[in-house]
């Protein structure tokens, strides 16, 4: 039954999905970078975050790998860079608009601190890993004359890119979603050629994944309603911060007792 997201009052726990439509979901930046960063911090990592317009940094213990948080700057969004000389160009680049929801940096960044653990920053595995959730989950694939793939999401809002050109500097995979619906681009990532291709597929499982993901109604795009489904969620714990609850929260249990609303 069509609802409006109205019906949710601002501060309403709500699941949400598609996920890849449900915001970023902290808007705190320290909060943010603590969800995202859970699995560098675990694993060591040391973070540093100064108060003013600097960006919020995340760096391995060799200080060749870097994670950085920008959401004061004119290029606000989120940035890793691993390098083989810390005072050479990096070796690759991925880098994220503001709007990306926290759940898949997350995943991303797990990735990230296994491949670190592993020694895997370098490795070229097959690129199958990175499409096969996006199959799996119903999104179309076209091949251009070039060899170059695209992928696209039964609705339409997000798309999924993978480039074959020559060019060390351009991006092997793109992904962009809600380009064109209200005049601009919500969200978009970019993940240059070397970047392995099992982190690359760590993002695409979770953009994929059909589960909800946990938001306040208020933080929701409302000019993006119709394409929403919401449905009421219990708040967390008291004492335990959203940024500690899992990503996503899953519906409750039990066929058929969704309370789902769509616009």
């Amino acid at each position: 039954m069509p609802t409006d997201l109205d019906s949710f009052g601002p501060h309403d726990p709500v699941l949400v999905s598609p996920r890849y439509l449900a915001g970023p979901g902290l808007e705190q930046p320290p909060l943010a970078a603590a969800m995202v960063w859970s699995s560098l911090t675990n694993a060591g990592w040391s973070t540093h975050t100064p108060d003013d317009w600097r960006p919020m940094l995340c760096t391995s213990p060799c200080q060749l790998v870097r994670a950085a948080h920008m959401p004061n700057s004119t290029d606000s969004g989120w940035k890793t860079a691993v390098y083989e000389d810390a005072l050479a160009a990096p070796w690759w680049t991925a880098s994220w608009s503001a709007e990306t929801p926290a759940e898949l940096l997350t995943e991303f960044h797990r990735a990230l601190a296994e491949a670190h653990t592993t020694g895997t920053l370098h490795s070229l595995s097959s690129a199958t890993a990175v499409y096969l959730p996006l199959l799996n989950a119903g999104w179309s694939h076209t091949v251009d004359e070039r060899g170059n793939q695209r992928f696209t999401s039964p609705d339409r809002l997000a798309t999924v890119s993978g480039d074959r050109r020559p060019s060390h500097v351009s991006d092997a995979w793109s992904v962009d979603v809600a380009p064109g619906t209200t005049g601009r681009c919500r969200w978009s990532a970019r993940f240059s050629k070397q970047v392995p291709n099992a982190m690359v597929a760590a993002f695409t499982t979770s953009l994929a994944d059909t589960s909800p993901a946990f938001r306040r109604a208020g933080t929701l795009p409302k000019e993006l309603g119709s394409y929403l489904v919401t449905e009421p969620a219990p708040a967390p714990a008291p004492g335990r911060s959203e940024a500690a609850a899992p990503a996503p929260v899953l519906p409750p249990d039990g066929h058929g007792q969704s309370t789902a609303h769509r616009r």
